[in-house]
């Protein structure tokens, strides 16, 4: 088992996220650390990380390449017959490695997925579990039958829930997108169903893996930069990989297009990166008929939310 790692700017979190998975019992893994022309210290806490642990393996990419590229070279100097990419703010639980493993010992599933926790300390301060069906007993899924609802349910998109099978990844040559910044993650993903041919997928149903939103690299940090076809790229594929033709995709686009639109709105409202100037240029662009209400219609929900939440804790230390 592979596990790639790429490290930018990321000197304070990178031993804590690199700690959480060495606590794994099973040890028969590799971690690719690669670092991606950092501007802190990054690069010297890796080569700390490798000498203590003897399973780690670090690459150098010298000046920032970005994350597509850097995942690209994990990919090409992992050794494991299982992949999994892991993000350097982030961290796992203690038996990520072990869950996994347990059931890829048994039977070569080629595609697993776990549930993770979101912890979005910086916005509502909330913490939000994403698992798949609990109340059932069920662990393998037909993938055509319950990928849109995956989907919904912030399974799908997410890279670091899930481990690949190496062979189909090496074998169809299936990379990271190193043209786009927004979506990447997702396009992979659907390749690998695509062009691995995957029929089944097997749910870890437990949220082993823990996420920290709102991270500098996150697509909160882009919203606004990229337009909304890449992502409808990203969804027509998955409509395609359901069965769907011809005008149906094209109607379920439509309804798509005008839900990214307001997604968008409201995350760049929520950026806290930009002037209020910029925000309302940006949703603009989004499209021009409906960018000034949506400008105003979320502008108006953030003031709101922001008094919420000033309430809240001011109560809070009342009591």
């Amino acid at each position: 088992m592979s596990i790639i790692i790429p490290v930018y700017n990321a000197m304070h979190t990178i031993q804590r996220c690199v700690d959480s998975i060495e606590k794994a019992k099973y040890k028969d893994y590799e971690i690719i650390l690669i670092e991606d022309g950092s501007k802190d210290n990054s690069l010297s806490v890796c080569r700390k990380l490798s000498e203590k642990y003897n399973n780690i393996k670090l690459l150098c990419n010298g000046k920032n390449r970005g994350v597509s590229f850097t995942r690209n070279r994990g990919i090409e100097a992992a050794q494991g017959k299982y992949m999994m990419f892991v993000d350097s703010d982030d961290w796992v639980s203690e038996d990520y490695v072990d869950c996994f493993a347990k059931i890829l010992n048994k039977a070569e599933y080629k595609l697993l997925v776990c549930g993770y926790m979101n912890h979005d300390e910086k916005q509502s301060g909330k913490t939000e579990k994403f698992v798949w069906k609990e109340d059932s007993d069920d662990n393998v899924y037909n993938v055509k039958a319950i990928i849109a609802e995956l989907y919904e349910e912030r399974l799908l998109q997410q890279l670091w829930n899930k481990a690949f099978f190496a062979e189909i990844i090496r074998r169809e040559k299936i990379g990271f997108d190193e043209t786009i910044n927004i979506g990447e993650d997702f396009r992979f993903i659907l390749d690998y169903i695509k062009y691995g041919d995957i029929e089944q997928i097997y749910f870890i149903k437990r949220p082993l893996y823990h996420y920290m939103r709102d991270q500098k690299g996150s697509l909160m940090y882009h919203i606004g930069y990229e337009g909304i076809e890449e992502p409808l790229k990203n969804l027509k594929q998955m409509y395609i990989i359901m069965g769907k033709q011809g005008e149906e995709i094209q109607k379920l686009l439509r309804i798509q297009r005008q839900h990214q639109i307001e997604l968008y709105a409201y995350l760049i409202i929520h950026n806290y990166g930009m002037h209020l100037r910029e925000k309302r240029q940006l949703i603009l662009q989004l499209d021009s008929e409906q960018g000034r209400i949506l400008f105003r219609r979320n502008l108006i929900l953030y003031c709101k939310e922001r008094i919420k939440k000033f309430l809240d804790e001011f109560l809070d230390s009342r009591n």
